[in-house]
């Protein structure tokens, strides 16, 4: 372990950052799947216009994340992401007394504003300030604490539920959001007024706008990353927004159900600690290219588990590593590959662009998988999320195939 790596993760301050981005992820993002099946019950709402919720507070964060891009650049970093992190806590607190389905929509645009304040891309952004070229560690720290967040909501829900009720749950997020993370928060991201900002790259110069948005989009490589980031958010939020019903549908017990779900986190930790370890054992690194097709294939094959797992906990165990496993890889390679394939030069700007597809499937995919599962059945929405998985691996494959003669593969870090 090196000085860097040993500082990261001595510091009391990322740990209050790690554990305050686990209880927001908890509570902001997983207690909608894990509560979902208990709403309907309670409300006798369709799983499809539950999962509008969900998909409506997905694009809120994802248009509100543009003004926390502002905030922090002036300073605010940790100022919104404590006051983020409240508003969501308040948020949960509220949802046991909704009556409404409008009223259920609106309370989750509020929390998507909450999202756009708190979760990963403001947290990943003001770490980058204050840490700079060293980022790399911290952001590494905090993912792989935050991916045990959805095995800490769906055990800590399912049993606060059973002992008292959905409601109770609520209560109690909603005050570990505003009294714990919230603190957390302010403890662990340093005050920053403007004066650490990063030098600001112009993506291009107003009058080259649309020339270098046109060169860029008419990359192969621009497209094969996209659809392939585009193809995991669809997949993977999918199958997590109805993860309790399609187990369920496959002769899992409710407890058992949960506990498999629960495993979901730790998987996606070990594939990110598996894949730096494995590299740290041999000694160099692996070619991240292939390390993205090799997701994407054992995404490809997840789903495929999936659909074949009738009365099997193994099979669905299974399912569960490598659904963790491909999802926490690629979310951990993902900056890397955009940069190594596309250039470090306006990385920034280039990342957005290349990230909208991401955003996207992240927003429509329980919207998506709620309309599948009412209209036509678990079984096919699992087929979809194989035909998804499968387009983004066949995508991506090909665009590295068809520049093997152009772009020495072995060069690719």
């Amino acid at each position: 372990m090196n000085q860097n790596t040993l500082k990261v993760w001595s510091s009391n301050r990322l740990w209050a950052v790690s554990v305050g981005e686990t209880l927001a992820w908890a509570g902001l993002f997983y207690i909608f799947p894990a509560s979902l099946l208990r709403w309907k019950l309670h409300f006798a709402w369709s799983i499809s216009e539950l999962s509008v919720a969900l998909m409506i507070a997905l694009i809120v964060s994802a248009v509100s994340g543009i003004g926390s891009g502002k905030v922090i650049d002036k300073g605010f970093g940790r100022e919104l992401m404590m006051i983020g992190v409240v508003l969501g806590g308040v948020c949960l607190a509220i949802v046991p007394f909704i009556q409404s389905l409008g009223s259920f929509y609106i309370l989750w645009a509020v929390i998507g504003v909450a999202m756009g304040a708190c979760l990963y891309d403001p947290c990943f952004a003001i770490l980058t300030r204050q840490y700079s070229s060293e980022a790399k560690e911290p952001i590494v720290m905090v993912s792989l604490l935050a991916g045990f967040s959805i095995t800490f909501c769906f055990i800590l829900s399912t049993y606060i539920s059973s002992v008292f009720s959905w409601q109770f749950s609520f209560y109690i997020f909603g005050f570990l959001l505003c009294f714990l993370a919230a603190p957390l928060f302010w403890f662990g991201i340093s005050a920053d007024r403007g004066e650490k900002s990063l030098k600001e790259e112009t993506p291009c110069k107003p009058n080259g706008f649309s020339t270098f948005v046109g060169d860029l989009i008419s990359k192969p490589f621009f497209w094969g990353l996209s659809i392939m980031f585009a193809a995991f958010a669809l997949n993977h939020i999918m199958l997590i927004s109805q993860i309790l019903p399609l187990f369920e549908s496959k002769g899992a017990t409710p407890t058992s159900s949960v506990l498999i779900a629960s495993a979901m986190g730790p998987m996606q930790v070990g594939g990110r600690v598996g894949l730096l370890l494995i590299e740290k054992r041999l000694k160099r690194q692996f070619d991240i290219v292939g390390v993205a097709i090799f997701s994407c294939l054992i995404l490809v094959c997840a789903s495929g588990m999936l659909y074949v797992s009738e009365t099997s906990l193994l099979v669905l165990g299974v399912f569960v590593v490598f659904q963790g496993v491909a999802f926490g890889i690629i979310n951990l390679v993902k900056p890397v590959i955009v940069a190594t394939l596309l250039g470090e030069s306006d990385f920034g700007f280039i990342a957005a662009i290349v990230g909208v597809g991401y955003i996207l499937g992240f927003a429509v995919a329980p919207g998506v998988s709620g309309l599948v599962s009412d209209f036509w059945g678990l079984d096919v929405l699992i087929s979809t999320t194989f035909l998804i998985a499968l387009l983004g691996f066949v995508v991506f494959s090909y665009v590295v195939l068809k520049s093997r003669k152009v772009i020495n593969l072995k060069g690719w870090r």
